[in-house]
């Protein structure tokens, strides 16, 4: 069976990303009506953009349809042929890619029967720059909008056209199906673009003729003339209908489609998990969060005067190196140092770090890397003063200093991405709330509660360890939590022979127990390099100690819950046998790289087998023949260094190109329990939302979700209703787990500022 989502046999495959616009959301980025050149260019684009629709769209205009004022009967019948199917697919043109700060200006509108419709509400001249009259009103389009906002229908990335037609036009039109959502569920590693998927699997590789996006840059599509942007746009919609067609199969269940390439459990995460949680991202995202403009204030003050002392520390540290750096100017009058060397230059750093104080680079793969990660193993006062100051330069620019710029109405509201991860593991934009550093709590006591509310936040304990536990069935795993003990210190008690409370953090006095702490810290080190895919150096580097120290702990770790081990083959193998992973509850991680051979071969042009018996030199075999190709395969396998180098030269010069693919396969094998246990977290996390945001009792508390955070959510409710929304959300959050049949803890706080001090119930009064 495939192991990728791929077009049956008899489709091609062909990718057409080269006539395609790179398009993130395949929404028109037109942030703002500005052109080079003024409105002489204006016109001379329009020019452009009338002559090529009628060019190659031409033979098309009498195949989609737009309506005006006078037209209102028929969108009235329009609907109700959307009624009467049941179904339909819609689209929207906008003036940018905010959802509160831009505006709409026509929407799209497909169903069987009809032709794809565009709806121009607020399209202007390109002339005047003012509304074209005889447009449909928008109290009359959302009165009929709001007669189909319960049947079903197809988005490409739903929750921004949910969000524009909800704050334009007043409907809530929620989605049934989201083709962008379907494409990562069925395929995870390719493109997810409308025109892309598209392209692929309707027109079956080729290429679209209405993939010219990119002429609309720079212009707002309210400036494009009706008569040539409505083909344009109406193509959206029944793009969205053909794809969805063409994916339903593969998500229903009890379709041969589906059945055949084993998408039984991904239908179930997808019509179970991701389009309910559609809603779920939604209304996050249009509550936003509130921001404290004047802790910011305080908090960029408070971190520039921290940037400045680092600065002053990096010169400090440089001017101790002053003969060094005086020297190698000396010796290279043409070096473009600046002074101080910039600390925001690699290659100025790169010349300091390797050339100047002769530091021997710790990654051979990256000689000349100044990165995080090299600096990080890097033993040198300059390396921290670096590291600091870009910390906190990272700080400010992407939190302290950038949210006030962005608040809209006092609010953050962040754009969260679904499929932010391969695994299914949300991410948000703008800010990434995910990124901001856990040990600093400054940042997030920026994010507090609106006057009379409270936050409540709500973070599973263990998560990801608890995920492990469930899908690897440790019997010992299992009792330490059945038993309400700590994880961590229950495999470091077995793993080191001694017991429990010699594992703790701390004794039963509440003193600290720094021998425990160190075995606490090695199992978990241990068992989180296992989650993460962390090879033996990485776990040392993490533990403080040699490889080998390492080695002996995970050894007995090992030993001790052989299930944690046999999980992380059975999860290899998998991936080698069926080329994906699976999380608990059924989503796909596919990792093809794991079905590559460990190398490949191929001729170089004008090499290989020639017939003997032919009167010519025509090379008529390009394949190289098995038997070199094992003979090649055993020389390499095994060897690293100069040896390999050495042995893949000598092919070349004998015309066969070597593939050497143990570093795809080496990043894949890392994947493969990671992509399971996180995308196992995400499910659970994605439960949990939905679970909260349809609890009726929690709505008629006011309460509101406000950001994912991972493992945590945080929420909002008025300051009388906390306790009981508190317990609520507790019970939701545990609720999606029950599959697991493992006891979860989450972790409840409620207070003002996120991180900020948590209340008790006495605090919990309502001050107004």
């Amino acid at each position: 069976m495939a192991n990728l989502f791929e077009l049956p046999p008899t489709r091609s495959s062909k990718e057409v990303d080269r006539a395609i616009v790179n398009k993130s959301t395949n929404k028109r980025s037109t942030s703002s009506f500005t052109v080079k050149g003024g409105a002489n260019n204006l016109l001379a684009r329009i020019a452009l953009i009338n002559s090529l629709v009628e060019s190659k769209l031409g033979k098309y205009k009498d195949d989609y349809i737009y309506y005006m004022a006078d037209d209102e009967t028929k969108f009235r019948e329009y609907i109700y042929h959307i009624i009467s199917n049941g179904d339909f697919a819609i689209d929207t043109e906008t003036t940018g890619l905010n959802p509160i700060t831009n505006h709409i200006v026509g929407l799209s509108l497909y169903t069987p029967g009809e032709k794809a419709l565009y709806v121009p509400l607020h399209n202007k001249s390109y002339i005047t720059g003012i509304e074209v009259e005889g447009q449909l009103e928008t109290k009359f389009v959302a009165e009929q909008l709001q007669r189909i906002a319960g049947l079903r229908s197809r988005y490409h990335n739903a929750k921004f056209d949910i969000r524009v037609i909800h704050n334009n036009l007043g409907v809530y039109i929620p989605a049934w199906f989201d083709t962008q959502i379907a494409g990562n569920c069925l395929n995870e590693n390719e493109p997810h673009k409308l025109k892309v998927l598209h392209s692929k699997y309707v027109l079956e590789g080729k290429e679209d003729e209405f993939s010219f996006g990119q002429l609309f840059e720079g212009i707002t599509f309210d400036m494009v003339p009706i008569k040539t942007g409505y083909i344009y746009a109406a193509r959206d919609a029944i793009d969205t209908w053909e794809l969805a067609d063409f994916q339903l199969p593969y998500l229903t269940q009890g379709n041969s489609l589906c059945e055949e390439y084993g998408l039984h459990d991904v239908s179930k995460v997808f019509w179970n998990i991701e389009m309910p949680f559609v809603d779920v991202i939604v209304d996050m995202e249009q509550t936003g969060i509130t921001l404290d403009p004047e802790y910011a204030k305080e908090l960029s003050v408070k971190y520039h005067k921290i940037l400045d002392e680092q600065m002053s520390n990096y010169c400090k540290i440089l001017d101790e190196n002053k003969d060094k750096i005086e020297a190698y100017k000396r010796k290279h009058p043409d070096n473009k140092l600046s002074d101080p060397i910039s600390v925001s230059s690699p290659k100025q750093l790169a010349v300091l770090l390797y050339d100047i104080l002769g530091i021997t680079p710790p990654d051979k793969d990256n000689p000349r890397g100044t990165g995080e990660e090299i600096l990080e193993k890097i033993d040198h006062p300059i390396c921290k003063a670096i590291l600091d100051y870009r910390g906190t330069e990272k700080l400010l620019g992407t939190y302290i200093d950038k949210m006030p710029e962005i608040m809209i109405d006092g609010k953050i509201h962040c754009e969260f991405n679904q499929y932010g991860a391969k695994t299914g593991r949300l991410s948000s934009e703008n800010p990434n709330m995910q990124n901001i550093p856990s040990h600093n709590k400054d940042i997030r006591k920026m994010f507090v509660a609106r006057p009379g509310y409270v936050l409540i936040s709500g973070d599973f304990s263990q998560q990801e360890p608890r995920v492990m536990t469930a899908m690897c069935q440790d019997p010992e795993m299992i009792k330490a939590y059945q038993n309400g003990l700590d994880l961590y210190a229950s495999i470091a008690s077995i793993a080191f022979n001694t017991t429990y409370e010699n594992c703790l953090e701390f004794n039963p006095d509440g003193s600290d127990n720094p021998d425990g702490a160190v075995r606490r810290s090695s199992a978990k080190s241990i068992l989180l390099g296992i989650l993460y895919g962390r090879g033996i150096n990485s776990i040392a580097e993490q533990l403080h100690t040699t490889k080998a120290k390492a080695k002996i702990i995970q050894e007995k770790v090992f030993k001790e819950f052989p299930a944690i081990k046999k999980f992380e083959e059975d999860s290899v193998r998998m991936a080698e046998t069926e080329g994906y992973v699976t999380t608990f509850w059924g989503r796909k991680r596919r990792l093809p790289d794991m079905q590559l051979p460990e190398f490949e071969f191929k001729y170089m042009e004008g090499y290989g087998d020639v017939d003997p018996l032919s009167f010519d030199t025509e090379v008529v075999n390009t394949e190289v023949p098995l038997s070199v190709k094992r003979s090649l395969t055993n020389q390499l396998h095994g060897v690293w260094g100069k040896d390999k180098v050495k042995i893949i030269e000598k092919a070349k010069s004998e015309g066969i190109i070597v593939i050497d693919n143990g570093g795809k396969i080496a990043d894949a094998t890392r994947q493969c329990v990671n992509s399971r246990i996180q995308g196992s977290a995400a499910d659970m996390s994605k439960k949990a939302g939905i679970n909260i945001h349809n609890n009726k009792r929690l709505q008629e508390l006011d309460f509101k979700l406000l950001v994912p955070i991972h493992d945590e959510y945080l929420g909002e409710c008025p300051i009388e209703n906390a306790l009981e929304c508190a317990e609520i959300m507790k019970d939701m959050m545990c609720l999606a787990a029950t599959e697991t049949h493992l006891p979860i803890k989450v972790d409840i706080a409620i207070s003002k500022k996120w991180y900020g001090k948590k209340l008790k119930p006495e605090d919990l009064v309502c001050q107004s």
